[in-house]
C-alpha cells in the first residue's frame, strides 16, 4: 500500500513514460498523490516498459473522450495535469483546460504544442523567426509554406514524433520526393500513421536543447545544452551534449528567443523542452515539447546545477513562488557532458562488454547501457539504435575533453571485439 499523506489533492500525469516516469516518485516524495492517465490513442511501444505503476494511486485510460476522463480526474481531486512524455502533451493540455485548472496552458494551442506543422505556423504568425518550410497533407499536397524556393538541402520528417525518428536529410528534388513518400507511408514512433510531412531547410549552425520551467507565463531556464551531431546514412544522430553556462553570449541570445517561442505557443505552466539551431540567421526553432527531455538524469543536474529540471517542474505546481524567486536562469556549479554511444557494428555480443575503463574515467558520472552477453548490438543510425549513453561531470573542461576522447577510442576497439564475427 502506498503511503497516504495529509494532502488530499492530487496530480495527474499523462503517459508517465521515459523521463516522465520520474514525476511519480518526485510528487510522492512531497506528500502528493499521483494519478496516471494512459493515452491509448498513441502506441508508445518500448517506452511502456519504463512505466512504474506502483507510483500511482489510480490508473485511468484515455480513449479520446476528454469530458469523461476529466470527470474521473475531478472525482479523484486532481488539481494539476501534466505530460509525462511527448504522447501525453496534447491530452494533458485538453484535460487541464476541461477541468478549468489555474495551471493549464493557454487554450487553443494544444495541437501547436504537439504537431510540428501547427507549431511552426503559430510561431511564424507571432512574428518569431522560423526556418523555411513546407507542410504537406496526407496526399503530399502543400497545405502551408513560409514562401520562397526549395533550398538545396532539406530535412524531411513526420509532423508529430520525437527525437530523430523518421528524420531524413535530402539534397535535390528526387531525394526529397522519395523521403516524403517514405514518411507518408510510415507510422511515427508512437504507432500513429503520419498524416502528412514537414519539409524544412537543413539548418547549419549549432544545435541547442533548452529545458525550461514556467510559472504563470514567466519562463525560467534550467539548462542550456549544446548538441553536437553526426550524419550517418543520411540521418542525424546525437554525438555529445555540452551543458552551457546561461551567461554565455550565445546562451543569452538563445534564452531570449526560446521565451518568445514559448509565449507564441501559449506555454503558461510547467515543463518545456525546446530544440533549435543557432546559425547565421540567429536562433531558429526545430521543435518544442511541453515535457521533460529524454534521458534526464536528475543526479547529474544536482551535481552541476544544484537543482534539476524535474524538481523545478514539480515545485512549479506545488510551490510556484519558490521557483519564481530563483530568477530566470540557473548558474553552473560544474561542467557536464552527455555522450551518446555510437556502435560501428551489428552483431550478437558473444561476451559482456568491458565497461571498467569507462567507469574509471575521472569525470565519469553514470551510464545507461544494454550491452550484456547474448544481446543484439546494432550499428547506430538513429536515437533508437544507440546502445546507450553516459554522463561526464567535472570542474575542469579539459578533463571532460580527455575523457570523451577515451570513450570514443574504447568504443572503436571494444565493441567490434565483443560481437560475433558473423
Amino acid at each position: 500500500m502506498l503511503y497516504q499523506g495529509y494532502n488530499e489533492r492530487a496530480v495527474a500525469v499523462v503517459d508517465a513514460l521515459s523521463s516522465g516516469h520520474l514525476y511519480g516518485p518526485a510528487f510522492r516524495a512531497r506528500g502528493v498523490r499521483v494519478v496516471h492517465v494512459r493515452n491509448h490513442e498513441a502506441n508508445c511501444g518500448p517506452q511502456v516498459g519504463t512505466f512504474h505503476g506502483g507510483d500511482f494511486v489510480a490508473a485511468l485510460d484515455y480513449r479520446g473522450d476528454v469530458a469523461a476522463t476529466a470527470a474521473e480526474l475531478a472525482e479523484l481531486g486532481v488539481r494539476h495535469v501534466l505530460a509525462g512524455t511527448e504522447s501525453g502533451g496534447d491530452v494533458a493540455d485538453l484535460l487541464a483546460v476541461r477541468l478549468g485548472l489555474a495551471t493549464a496552458n493557454q487554450d487553443g494551442f494544444a495541437s501547436a504544442r504537439r504537431d510540428k506543422r501547427v507549431m511552426h505556423q503559430a510561431v511564424h504568425q507571432a512574428g518569431v523567426p522560423v526556418p523555411w518550410q513546407r507542410h504537406l497533407g496526407p496526399d503530399g499536397g502543400v497545405v502551408w509554406e513560409t514562401g520562397g524556393p526549395l533550398p538545396g538541402r532539406v530535412v524531411v520528417k513526420p509532423p508529430a514524433s520525437t527525437g530523430t525518428d523518421g528524420v531524413l536529410v535530402c539534397s535535390g528534388d528526387a531525394e526529397t520526393d522519395a523521403a516524403v513518400r517514405d514518411v507518408l507511408r510510415a507510422s511515427n514512433a508512437y504507432g500513429q500513421r503520419n498524416d502528412g510531412a514537414v519539409v524544412q531547410e537543413y539548418l547549419t549552425g549549432t544545435e541547442y536543447m533548452v529545458n525550461t520551467v514556467t510559472v504563470a507565463g514567466r519562463h525560467a531556464v534550467v539548462e542550456v545544452w549544446r548538441s553536437d551531431k553526426k550524419v550517418v546514412d543520411g540521418r542525424p544522430i546525437y554525438d555529445r551534449q555540452v551543458l552551457e553556462s546561461p551567461d554565455d553570449p550565445a546562451a543569452v541570445r538563445i534564452i531570449g528567443y526560446v521565451s518568445r517561442v514559448l509565449d507564441a505557443l501559449g506555454v503558461r505552466w510547467g515543463a518545456a523542452h525546446t530544440e533549435l539551431i543557432d546559425g547565421a540567421a540567429g536562433p531558429l526553432l526545430l521543435e518544442t515539447g511541453t515535457r521533460l527531455p529524454g534521458g534526464s538524469d536528475p543526479s547529474l543536474a544536482l551535481a552541476a546545477l544544484g537543482t534539476s529540471h524535474v524538481d523545478e517542474v514539480v515545485e512549479s505546481y506545488l510551490a510556484p513562488d519558490t521557483v519564481a524567486a530563483r530568477g530566470p536562469v540557473r548558474p553552473l556549479r560544474k561542467r557536464a557532458w552527455g555522450v551518446s554511444l555510437i556502435s560501428p557494428v551489428t552483431g550478437n555480443l558473444r561476451r559482456p562488454v568491458d565497461l571498467r575503463p569507462i567507469r574509471a574515467l575521472p569525470s565519469f558520472h553514470g551510464m545507461r547501457v544494454a550491452l550484456g552477453a547474448g544481446q543484439r548490438l546494432t550499428r547506430t543510425v538513429d536515437m533508437f539504435t544507440k546502445p546507450g549513453g553516459l554522463y561526464l561531470c567535472h570542474e575542469d573542461e579539459r578533463q571532460l575533453s580527455e575523457d570523451y576522447a577515451a570513450v570514443r577510442e574504447w568504443e572503436r576497439v571494444e565493441l567490434p571485439g565483443a560481437v560475433d564475427a558473423a
